[in-house]
């Protein structure tokens, strides 16, 4: 029975010792593809090896040869050059075919037998450095891909292969410890923000006063226009939405490009007998055009897409200028109330120590009593801390109002402290044709609209993805060989190129993505009407209520002036009646309580008449309560 480890595949020859040349051969050429390698020798480059387990064998078959031939371990010194390994291997043929041949003692007696014995043995030899040569080209292929995968993340300008990448970014490792920042990121944060750069408000020219150059509503509306971040994010928005809407125009232009490819490569084909190595050096130069001819509307959907996009985005930068005048008023009506505060309780104190020197004079005669004293100096305690915590409102007001415009808290703005002087007229009768305005003027509105038709055109280009796009092309270019064979002369190529082409493309099948795609488009078009209408029953809501607390405000201020009114006659009326001794302390001190509560009242529904004044007409989608009020 024939051992497929250790026999050939082919009947061996009766003869033993030949049979044992024939085997160890075969022994050889199985042992070559798993135990041949490389190794280093320094600056010597790479050098060809045969392992250990293969040297037995060649010193085997030697010996049954009959000769005493050195097989040095390393029989092969050279570059990582294929084709030299395969001279090797020849030469090495040569040898063992001429020691076959040689040597007669171990084979037939007959001439034929000789013969055919150098036959065989010659062609398992060549074999055998065919199998040298091509698995040293195999293995330098190998060592080059290697080499050149390795090299493109090592070399600067690549990244590279780290197993924890941002390792000094990772989160917290236990979730009770915060997260702390590397030196790098700190510093980046810390020139990123700075206060000098907050404080530097864009301000247009202040208006002249005896006080010195301050800033009215409208002036602090401009610069909030000039310099709050928010108006600027919209902006920017809007801008980049018209960048958008000239690449959707791309479509309709020919695209032009230059290409070069250059390099060398090296072709071995084989072919019964010979082998020939093609080494090329080859450059292409070229430019290319191609033009989409028809594309059943993909073009026009993404432009009309896109520019309703754009309009979108102007309208919501419209919608964030009337948010920002809307703060900016209603931040100032605050500080103007604030202020007034300050003016209600430094006026409450002065009434209350008036009331404290009315019942100690009384006290210093014997008609007032130590208890009435100390009430009175209660009423003046509270009067104190009224307004001290008027002047905190200040503080917050002016900060607020400061963040409105667009600046730092403690930037150098001299603000108008009247701002309550002038009240707005009556902004109409009928609610219903406010609402109705409203639908009409919102810029958040018309945005939404603008999305909705958006959505239609994201569904037109969806369908057209169902049809086939025709394209014409070209090219010119100039080809550049030079190649040899196995050595030969060098065969050079210089030649122009060119072309042109007619191209059909149409996906028949998709997976269902295209379907899958119409569907999403037609979803979010209906999603984006149905964020229109939330928008418009938000907007005639918002209206609503805001005309009726607008009637409520303006009643209520002119309540709060007759309250005034009325408490000051009855404060004046018990004090002189107190100073009379016709009226016991308890009545002072109640109508001088009743008094600065009017007084209070009366700051806030001012205050809250002008704040919403504006409300309503930010939510008519007006301009401006202070410059543009409605009909």
């Amino acid at each position: 029975m024939r051992n497929s480890a250790t026999d050939p595949p082919y009947p061996l020859n009766r003869d033993p010792q030949r049979r044992r040349v024939i085997r160890t051969l075969w022994g050889l050429i199985r042992c070559y593809p798993h135990h041949l390698g490389w190794e280093s020798e320094g600056r010597q480059g790479l050098s060809y090896r045969v392992d250990s387990h293969v040297s037995p064998i060649l010193s085997e078959l030697f010996q049954c040869m009959g000769h005493s031939i050195g097989i040095p371990q390393k029989f092969a010194m050279a570059r990582v050059r294929g084709d030299e390994y395969t001279d090797r291997g020849s030469r090495l043929t040569n040898r063992v075919s001429s020691a076959i041949l040689s040597k007669n003692t171990w084979c037939s007696s007959t001439i034929e037998s000789r013969n055919e014995l150098g036959r065989r043995g010659g062609v398992m030899t060549q074999q055998i450095g065919y199998w040298i040569g091509s698995i040293a080209q195999m293995s330098a292929a190998l060592r080059l891909l290697v080499v050149l995968g390795v090299g493109s993340v090592v070399f600067p300008g690549c990244g590279q292969i780290q197993l924890n990448p941002g390792a000094d970014v990772a989160p917290s490792g236990d979730a009770a410890h915060a997260w702390i920042p590397p030196t790098s990121v700190a510093r980046a944060d810390e020139n990123a923000s700075r206060l000098a750069e907050l404080k530097a408000v864009e301000l247009p020219p202040a208006q002249p006063a005896p006080a010195g150059n301050e800033y009215d509503l409208p002036t602090l509306i401009d610069a909030a226009l000039r310099s709050n971040p928010q108006t600027r994010r919209t902006w920017y928005t809007a801008r980049a939405a018209a960048a958008q809407y000239g690449r959707s125009q791309s479509d309709n232009y020919p695209t032009v490009a230059a290409e070069a490819v250059g390099g060398y490569f090296k072709l071995p084909l084989q072919f019964p007998g010979e082998t020939l190595v093609i080494r090329n050096e080859v450059f292409l130069p070229q430019f290319k055009v191609n033009y989409d001819l028809l594309d059943f509307g993909r073009s026009r959907a993404a432009e009309r897409g896109a520019r309703e996009q754009l309009i979108a985005a102007n309208f919501a930068f419209n919608r964030a200028i009337q948010d920002l005048v809307f703060e900016v008023e209603k931040a100032y009506y605050v500080l103007s109330a604030a202020n007034a505060s300050v003016s209600a309780a430094e006026a409450n104190l002065k009434l209350a120590r008036t009331s404290l020197e009315a019942v100690e004079q009384r006290h210093q005669v014997g008609l007032a009593t130590r208890p009435q004293i100390l009430l009175a100096k209660q009423v003046e305690a509270q009067a104190i801390y009224d307004l001290e915590n008027a002047r905190s409102m200040v503080h917050d007001a002016e900060a607020g109002l400061r963040l409105a415009v667009g600046a730092a808290a403690d930037a150098p703005i001299n603000i108008n402290r009247r701002g309550m002087d002038h009240l707005p007229e009556a902004l109409g009768e009928d609610v219903e044709m406010l609402m109705s305005d409203a639908l009409k003027r919102r810029p958040d509105i018309a945005a939404q609209i603008a999305a909705v038709r958006a959505g239609d055109a994201a569904i037109a280009r969806a369908k057209a993805e169902f049809y086939p796009q025709v394209e014409i092309g070209g090219n010119y270019g100039q080809i550049i060989w030079s190649y040899t064979v196995n050595g030969g002369n060098t065969q050079n190529l210089n030649q122009p190129f060119y072309g042109a082409f007619l191209t059909l493309r149409w996906n028949l099948f998709t997976g269902f993505d295209r379907y899958y795609g119409v569907r999403k488009a037609t979803a979010e078009r209906d999603a984006a009407r149905a964020e229109l209408r939330s928008i418009q029953l938000t907007a005639s809501t918002t209206v609503w209520t805001g005309y009726y607390d607008f009637r409520s405000a303006r009643k209520k201020y002119e309540a709060s002036q007759s309250l005034v009114t009325a408490s000051e006659e009855s404060y004046e009326a018990n004090l002189e009646s107190h100073r009379r001794g016709l009226s016991t302390i308890t009545d002072l001190i109640s109508a001088e309580r009743d008094l600065m509560a009017a007084r209070y009242t009366l700051i806030q529904s001012r205050a809250g008449l002008l704040i919403s004044s504006a409300a309503l007409v930010h939510a008519v989608g007006g301009a401006s309560a202070s410059s543009a009020p409605l009909p």
